[in-house]
C-alpha cells in the first residue's frame, strides 16, 4: 500500500511542475540580452582586443641577465 502512495504521488509532483514550467514558458518569453561580448563596453573587448593591449600596455623592463632562485 505504500509503495502505491509513493508512486502516485511522485507521478502527481512531475505532473504538476510540468504544467507549472510549461504556463510558465508560455506567458514568460526569455528577454535578449541588453549587451553581448562584441560590445567595445565589455570586459572580453579589453582583454582580447590586441591592438587595443598593445596601445596601453606598459613595456617589460630590459631583462638584467640570469635572475631566478637559485
Amino acid at each position: 500500500m505504500n509503495g502505491k502512495i509513493f508512486k502516485f504521488s511522485f507521478l502527481l509532483i512531475v505532473i504538476c511542475m510540468l504544467i507549472f514550467q510549461w504556463g510558465c514558458t508560455e506567458k514568460y518569453e526569455p528577454v535578449p540580452s541588453k549587451f553581448s561580448a562584441s560590445e567595445e563596453t565589455s570586459c572580453t573587448h579589453c582583454h582580447l582586443n590586441a591592438a587595443l593591449l598593445e596601445e596601453v600596455a606598459d613595456p617589460l623592463p630590459p631583462d638584467e641577465g640570469e635572475s631566478g632562485e637559485g
